[in-house]
């Protein structure tokens, strides 16, 4: 009788998740496999087993960055970032050729690992390298607010005013501006900052200081 390979794996896994899963299994050289391999446990927030497929993925494909961007995210978000660091370097400076998601989200996430680790002047480096790449980036401008704020609450409440306008909706950059204009002495940007945030968010909490925003990219 004639088979049908293809309606077999359909009806043998039920969603794209198994589908890729059991790929990973039976085809451990492929770099696409591996990768979306790794995404699916990525998003089920099974680190190691990312990981992984990720480290299998670049052996596969050595002049791919995305592994090493999104092993860079998964230590980001496992708070590992020396190792973070090191995998978003490798990422831009060795395989910066190849990149499939946008550039300013790897110079984003390096400068959230590097801030981390101690480096806020080479952070600021690769946040202004993000913004120039892409003026638009309201995460971009709020991280910048924070990593500057020890350094000057007037530049840093400036990057937050910009976050704010290209991102209205998000509570968290409110309540950001809302602390660093009651810093710089302007109480009636701090009441309107909190106020807005209060109403997009009625939980949200009181800052006590600057809070970064990390949102992997898809």
């Amino acid at each position: 009788h004639d088979e049908d390979p293809d309606g077999a794996r359909v009806r043998d896994w039920e969603s794209s998740e198994t589908l890729y899963v059991n790929d990973g299994a039976i085809q451990p050289t492929s770099s696409k496999v591996q990768f979306n391999l790794g995404i699916t446990h990525m998003q089920n927030q099974e680190w190691d087993l990312a990981v992984q497929a990720l480290v299998r993925c670049a052996w596969a494909d050595p002049l791919s960055s995305l592994p090493f961007y999104r092993i860079g995210q998964i230590e980001i978000l496992r708070g590992r970032f020396d190792t973070a660091e090191q995998y978003l370097s490798a990422a831009i400076d060795k395989f910066g050729a190849s990149l499939m998601v946008r550039d300013e989200e790897v110079f984003h996430d390096l400068a959230v690992a590097m801030f981390q680790n101690g480096k806020p002047e080479g952070a600021e480096t690769r946040l202004r390298v993000a913004l120039q790449l892409n003026p638009d980036f309201a995460k971009g401008w709020n991280n910048l607010a924070c990593c500057v704020a020890s350094r000057s609450l007037h530049d840093a409440a400036r990057a937050l005013r910009k976050a704010v306008t290209l991102a209205p909706e998000n509570p968290q950059y409110w309540a950001n501006l809302a602390l660093l204009a009651q810093h710089t002495g302007d109480p009636a940007t701090a009441s309107g900052a909190w106020r807005r945030a209060q109403e997009l968010w009625p939980a949200v909490p009181e800052p006590r200081d600057c809070t970064w925003e990390f949102a992997p990219a898809g």
